[in-house]
């Protein structure tokens, strides 16, 4: 065991190259990076796991399991990414009124209703079709070079 420890506790110390080659020596592969926060914990579970042994069947069962369960769940919808936890209250001031939405696990409470988009809410209070998230402030800004183009040289 303080072999394992040694090992473990040397990773900090070792240079890129050294976490490279022991990456090899250990996996039988390289490795495409050379970032030290990647290699230092999967070298130290490796160290640890060819000397106390790997997952145990139960463990890796569960794994699997939770694997099968991931691949048949669809990814959440970008939209879904950018959502305020539940609880969270969005304050918007239009044209000298405060509007204020509450997130709920239904969707988003705005004057006692509930709605299932911030685009909803923004189109009651402005009139017109808007991004929710962008009205709201809860998207970033793009750049204000992006998708400009630049006037070209006439050629001679």
């Amino acid at each position: 065991m303080p072999d394992v420890v040694a090992k473990v506790a040397a990773l900090q110390t070792m240079s890129s190259y050294e976490l490279q080659e022991l990456w090899f020596e250990l996996y039988g592969h390289d490795v495409s990076t050379s970032r030290k926060e990647y290699l230092i914990p999967r070298l130290a579970y490796r160290i640890q796991e060819l000397a106390y042994g790997g997952l145990s069947e139960a463990a890796q069962k569960i794994l699997r399991e939770k694997l099968d369960d991931s691949v048949q769940d669809p990814a959440p919808k970008k939209s879904q990414l950018n959502i305020p936890v539940v609880g969270t209250r969005i304050t918007r001031e239009y044209k000298g009124v405060e509007h204020q939405v509450t997130v709920t696990r239904e969707g988003f409470e705005y004057q006692g209703q509930t709605h299932g988009s911030l685009s909803k809410i923004a189109k009651a209070i402005t009139g017109t079709h808007i991004s929710g998230p962008a009205f709201f402030g809860l998207t970033e800004k793009k750049s204000q070079t992006k998708g400009k183009s630049r006037k070209s040289k006439p050629k001679k």
